[in-house]
């Protein structure tokens, strides 16, 4: 007697891999993809057909994960930015305990300009994501505000006896995170012409001096 959930099954498994995971490959291929040409050509002259082409898959895959290129621009973005955060805290897990403060600064900015040294990363972060649509331009700046907030989390926990109340560190944070990104984007569109140590001491300056200045006077952000 014929089994009538055999071919069911199969297309749920096909070749032992389930459809989902066989769809979250697809969409990663296009992700990588539109993270190549985004940078290489930017995203407003990229087609379809390069991007199917990039990816080695056909379109009918591409729409199975994004309505359009710019879902896909957004997902590119949100995907970088991740990483960006991964591999700052990274770097201070490896730093290990009984590092001070200072040191952490370090290390956690040299992580971050690292990883604007990925100049296909940073195209797709501080430029390819501009002015695209009034959608994109609310991703940025929810994508700009999350790094605030992570930045927020990090100052925390490298420096915890910091005297500031949340609702002031967070435009702190959000400070912290503009001076650091248009460096980033200043490094970016010169060519990377200064060694990437200078950075890290230049922003460094800014992130320990406001630490220095908020536990100097703590009544001034209460």
């Amino acid at each position: 007697m014929k089994d009538e959930h055999t071919p069911r099954t199969l297309q749920r498994n096909y070749g032992g891999e389930a459809p989902e995971l066989r769809m979250a490959r697809r969409r990663a291929r296009f992700i990588e993809a539109g993270a190549v040409l985004f940078s290489r050509i930017g995203y407003r002259k990229t087609t379809m057909r390069a991007l199917c082409t990039e990816a080695g898959l056909t379109d009918r895959y591409f729409y199975e994960s994004f309505a359009s290129i710019e879902d896909l621009l957004v997902a590119v973005y949100e995907e970088l930015m991740g990483e960006m955060q991964g591999s700052i805290m990274v770097a201070l897990q490896e730093a290990g305990p009984g590092r001070d403060t200072d040191a952490l600064i370090d290390t956690g900015l040299d992580a971050f300009f690292r990883q604007v040294e990925n100049t296909a990363a940073a195209r797709v972060i501080w430029l390819e994501v501009l002015g695209v649509s009034p959608r994109v331009d609310q991703v940025y700046n929810r994508g700009l505000r999350g790094f605030a907030e992570f930045m927020l989390m990090l100052s925390r926990t490298v420096a915890p006896q910091w005297p500031v109340p949340d609702e002031i560190a967070r435009v702190v944070a959000m400070g912290m995170i503009g001076a650091a990104s248009e460096a980033a984007k200043d490094w970016l569109m010169s060519g990377y012409q200064r060694p990437r140590e200078h950075l890290v001491r230049g922003i460094a300056m800014i992130f320990k001096g406001i630490l220095l200045v908020t536990k100097a006077a703590p009544d001034q952000v209460d």
